[in-house]
């Protein structure tokens, strides 16, 4: 007989399913306000963001980044506005400094407390006038240390000349004899510190190392995250472009 004539079978009953064979269900959110004593998951996967973030940075080329430990982190880090060289600047962006960031205009800066060698209080407006290299660091960063000789060497090819290559250190006052120890040697670098980490805040800076190019009339031009050789020609030609405005 062919397959036209065959009878219909019933379909064959499904086997019994046991309890280890059941997929386990997806955890349902719970509900707002009970916290079952756990923090939320986007708090504990804070860090696992900002080591992603850090990785990706290295890995383009703008040099390590290290996210300041002490600073109230979001509860997830988002990815700010993309920012490129713009503006009558944007042709400096090359070299050692190609991820450097130009604004079109030039941005009002906060005036920044901190204190020097010997704790006399300054503000970053006492160098209005000058062409400003504002370097934000801290002992921990090691791409801080990195390039801290290549800044030492930039303000000593300007030396007179109305530069002044500001390294802020960001670190707190335990360390303060360490920031001495470590600038001394990276002469003709002065000691600035900002115990009281003002500075991250009101420069919106993330992470260090980040610097900060600052015109003579005391606006930004200029901003870098991330490590960066300071003593190359490009860097100096942007600085004389800035002299001589």
């Amino acid at each position: 007989m062919d397959n036209d004539g065959l009878a219909a079978q019933p379909a064959p009953k499904p086997a019994p399913v046991s309890a280890a064979d059941t997929p386990i269900a997806e955890a349902k959110p719970e509900p707002k306000g009970h916290g079952g004593g756990k923090p939320p998951k986007k708090r504990a996967n804070t860090w696992l963001y900002v080591a992603i973030v850090a990785v990706v940075l290295a890995a383009a080329g703008g040099g390590a980044f290290y996210f300041a430990t002490n600073m109230k982190l979001p509860d997830q880090v988002k990815a700010g506005p993309s920012e490129e060289a713009a503006g009558p600047l944007k042709g400096y962006a090359t070299g050692s400094i190609a991820h450097l960031v130009t604004y079109a205009d030039r941005r009002t800066v906060a005036d920044v407390p901190f204190v020097d060698r010997d704790r006399k209080p300054v503000k970053l407006s006492d160098f209005k006038g000058q062409v400003v290299v504002l370097n934000v660091w801290a002992t921990w960063c090691a791409p801080c240390r990195f390039e801290m000789p290549t800044l030492a060497n930039l303000q000593r090819d300007y030396a007179g000349k109305g530069v002044k290559v500001l390294p802020l250190s960001v670190d707190e006052e335990p360390k303060f004899n360490d920031v001495k120890s470590f600038i001394d040697v990276q002469e003709p670098l002065e000691v600035y510190v900002d115990t009281k980490f003002e500075a991250p805040t009101k420069l919106q800076v993330q992470g260090m190392p980040a610097t900060l190019i600052i015109d003579k009339q005391g606006r930004a031009v200029a901003r870098l995250d991330g490590e960066a050789t300071w003593d190359t020609p490009e860097v100096k030609a942007l600085i004389d472009k800035l002299l001589a405005e």
